[in-house]
């Protein structure tokens, strides 16, 4: 209970610092006051139109004031409308958060559930023809951008054999299930290839490392099957760095697959992010940043539980500071 109350204080403590940051990024954009207001109201804005764009966006009041005014806008979802076309930003987040969401989840369950086995048969059969095989196959999948992968199974599995759509559609989960695996496969597999890479990379260096300890020698010695040996002895002491690895890419997951989410059409947080900053959408771009952190957040606080559990030494040091 205590690490856990000292790591809720910390989390706590950087979504503090990360939203005031946020909340008052509309004071240092190029060209002030007067970009927002022109993007607000047009060209050619009257003064009490100008005064009326300031009020609304807090910017005449002192930081902390609007520090205050913004997250209470944030927690009630009043965020406001876009610049440009006068749509609700709320709204948008609401359709490209699940987007994003279902495609983190999916190319990180595809790439552990192929990587973790694979890193574990390669460490325990270390320089053997598999081992060489699957070490010399991740080195290529890291080598593989997403704008090369994409086009080609959309080649091999949408143009060729009409297996999966293209663009893909979305479709809630419990609306049509299957339109819905089918819309999410693609683009998931995509992202999955380099992950499991870099996941079974991971996994293996420390599958070894532990493979060599004492306490693998005396389960040997007492008999332990090859199964259980690696998967109830081997693995646990080995996922440090692989959830350290797959919690930072959640992060990048949220807001960083722009180029597949717009190749296949997909409006997730990436995209309308990253339109948001070319669009000069500000206020758009400030929630989405918001939203983003505070996943990022939740995930390591996550991640600093889940250390906890898989070493209890971890959770005693750290209590005890």
């Amino acid at each position: 209970m205590r690490y856990l109350l000292r790591r809720l204080a910390q989390t706590i403590f950087v979504v503090v610092v990360v939203t005031f940051l946020t909340s008052v990024a509309l004071r240092f954009i190029p060209g002030g006051n007067e970009v927002i207001i022109a993007l607000k109201t047009g060209p050619g804005a009257n003064p009490e139109q100008a005064e009326a764009v300031i009020h609304e966006l807090g910017l005449d009041r002192s930081v902390i004031a609007q520090y205050v005014m913004w997250v209470g806008d944030f927690v009630s979802g009043d965020w406001g409308q876009t610049f440009q076309t006068n749509q609700s930003i709320a709204t948008e987040f609401k359709r490209a958060l699940p987007v994003s969401a279902y495609l983190m989840v999916y190319s990180q369950v595809i790439a552990l559930v192929l990587a973790v086995p694979v890193a574990l048969l390669s460490a325990y059969r270390q320089n053997s023809r598999f081992d060489r095989l699957a070490s010399t196959a991740t080195f290529g999948m890291l080598s593989l951008p997403n704008f090369i992968v994409a086009p080609i199974l959309v080649l091999l599995f949408s143009v060729q054999r009409h297996w999966f759509p293209f663009p893909s559609i979305y479709h809630g989960l419990w609306d049509s299930p299957l339109d819905h695996i089918k819309a999410f496969a693609l683009p998931s597999i995509t992202i999955a290839i380099p992950l499991y890479a870099g996941y079974m990379r991971v996994l293996r260096a420390d599958v070894i490392g532990t493979l060599q300890s004492d306490f693998i020698t005396t389960a040997r010695a007492k008999g332990v099957s090859t199964g259980a040996l690696l998967l109830k002895h081997a693995l646990r002491p080995s996922l440090f760095s692989l959830v350290t690895s797959a919690a930072v890419q959640i992060g990048a997951l949220m807001g960083g697959v722009v180029i597949v989410e717009s190749y296949f059409s997909m409006n997730g947080m990436g995209r309308v992010t990253v339109e948001g900053i070319f669009k000069k959408e500000y206020t758009t771009v400030q929630y989405g940043v918001a939203l983003i952190a505070l996943v990022y957040l939740a995930v390591n606080l996550l991640v600093d539980l889940t250390y906890a559990w898989i070493d209890p030494r971890v959770r005693r040091a750290r209590a005890m500071g």
